[in-house]
């Protein structure tokens, strides 16, 4: 592990004898993993195992060929809160001559989806109208948070506090086609605009309240501080491809397959943001030092999203019991910078993964929907959500994001009524892997990065929806329509009283 001195520089290590560990904080939804937002209606409960189901609007996303399936098609949303959360790490501090104290930071995370379709064309063979076209909003990556850190040592009356804090969105708005080739097949495609935001900084506060005079260990002098912060501001713009195929290879099985090529980069930039001094007062025989700096740039960046190939199977073998299976593969991304920047000093903090590269990586979810009655479904599932993370070395140079393979379940309760499925329900995820610290000892200007075990625990609570009341109303106006439109011709068929024989008899009261 090689000392960084540029790097311990910034944020000010001004103190006396301090070794402190930071350690990054866990995500619960990342550019590492995949799988962890809940995404969709019926998605959600089935833990992803959704290609070969694809039975809602929720398949411009998971499988666009299922938007031609079905009688009706409607709309389907979904609200996801993250309800609780909880990251371990071992060996998480380490501080010889004081205390660390830690408070983990968690914004509310409630991303969302909604999808919303309609059918046209003409009608197959199955009296099914045979083209449909969709739009949906959705939030693969959203996550909210950091982690503040304060450090005291006696008797050097020493203050110091690292704060981190970070947010990550990706905003998906996409249109969706698709059509049926015949009784068993359909095909369908969906364009989504990626706009991505993503919000690093850091800022290091160090406070020293002087040396103590060998003569009267109680008296202090000199005065020593630094406050440090670095910002990265990342924007982001995408085109992605999602194409499907739907294969009912028999009556109570149906494959399903869906291809993502890698995301076409529109626009990337980044904000970087570097400012702070230090001022070292520590050797009263001297005159102290000040130094300060301030960078501002925006440059290119790099946040690509690699490519991604998922199968999956639907399979009833009985009347209220249905079974999936998915499995997803998520191709490599090479290693390049994030932040294209001529200055070689590295920016964005000690907390920064600066590397984009990302492992292939594969995932496997199994799913079920159990019938009770007419009205009543249960949903499970399980599924995996490894990360495609950097391996981290025993001994690293540089910081790495946590790689945390993780394990997750699902399960939820489903009413059906008046054209209207909800449910709600809720879903476990648990992992364990290895995270990047970094410690750091001011006395002699030595920064070294660890490897520490890691531990991650998230519940979510969700509320889906999927309705069919749109089209339901839609075929009652045309009902309306069509009804209003025989009265007419009938009564345009009615003669007049004019056009009729003159009566002999007595007249008819009205």
């Amino acid at each position: 592990m090689s000392p960084n001195l540029r790097m311990i520089r910034p944020w000010g290590l001004v103190a006396g004898s301090m070794a402190l560990l930071l350690v990054a904080g866990g995500v619960s939804a990342d550019d590492t993993h995949y799988r962890s937002i809940p995404i969709g209606a019926h998605a959600i409960a089935l833990g992803g195992a959704f290609t070969g189901v694809a039975d809602d609007a929720s398949a411009a996303y998971f499988n666009a060929a299922g938007l031609a399936l079905g009688p009706t098609v409607g709309i389907a949303g979904g609200l996801t809160i993250n309800a609780w959360e909880r990251f371990d790490l071992r060996r998480a501090f380490d501080q010889p001559d004081g205390t660390v104290d830690a408070t983990t930071k968690r914004g509310r995370t409630v991303p969302i989806f909604v999808g919303a379709a309609i059918k046209l064309g003409p009608k197959d063979a199955s009296g099914q109208k045979k083209f449909t076209l969709a739009v949906s909003v959705l939030e693969p990556i959203f996550f909210s948070g950091g982690v503040f850190l304060r450090s005291t040592s006696e008797p050097l009356a020493l203050s110091d506090t690292y704060e981190v804090l970070e947010t990550d969105r990706a905003t998906w708005y996409g249109f969706s086609f698709a059509s049926r080739l015949n009784l068993k097949q359909s095909i369908g495609g969906s364009i989504y605009l990626s706009v991505r935001k993503l919000n690093h900084g850091e800022t290091g506060l160090a406070l020293d309240g002087g040396t103590p005079v060998p003569s009267d260990p109680d008296r202090f002098v000199g005065t020593s501080s630094a406050v440090n912060t670095q910002a990265l501001g990342f924007k982001a713009f995408h085109f992605v491809l999602r194409f499907g195929w739907l294969f009912r290879i028999k009556p109570q099985v149906q494959f399903g397959l869906m291809v993502q090529p890698p995301g076409i980069p529109l626009k990337q930039t980044v904000n970087a943001l570097s400012q702070g001094f230090v001022n070292d007062n520590r050797d009263p025989t001297m005159p102290g030092t000040t130094q300060a700096y301030f960078s501002d740039e925006k440059v290119d960046a790099k946040l690509p999203l690699p490519a991604e190939i998922e199968a999956g199977l639907e399979y009833w073998p009985a009347e209220k019991v249905m079974l999936a299976l998915d499995v997803s593969f998520h191709g490599p991304v090479r290693s390049r910078q994030r932040v294209e920047i001529s200055d070689p000093v590295p920016v964005g903090g000690l907390l920064f993964d600066s590397d984009t590269k990302r492992r292939a990586i594969g995932n496997v979810a199994i799913a079920s929907d159990f019938s009770i009655g007419r009205r009543v479904m249960i949903e499970t599932g399980f599924f995996t959500d490894f990360s495609s993370a950097r391996k981290i070395p025993e001994n690293p140079d540089q910081y790495y994001n946590p790689r945390i393979h993780r394990y997750g379940g699902t399960l939820s309760l489903r009413i059906n009524a008046s054209g209207i499925a909800l449910a709600v329900g809720s879903t476990f995820i648990y992992g364990k892997g290895d995270a990047a610290g970094v410690v750091v000892d001011a006395n002699n200007l030595l920064l070294e990065y660890t490897r520490t075990e890691a531990r991650s625990r998230i519940v979510y609570l969700h509320l889906t929806g999927a309705t069919r009341v749109v089209e339901e109303l839609g075929d009652k106006a045309a009902r309306r329509i069509k009804a209003r439109s025989e009265k007419k011709e009938v009564e345009e068929e009615v003669p007049t009283p004019d056009e009729t024989e003159p009566s002999t008899g007595p007249a008819e009261p009205r």
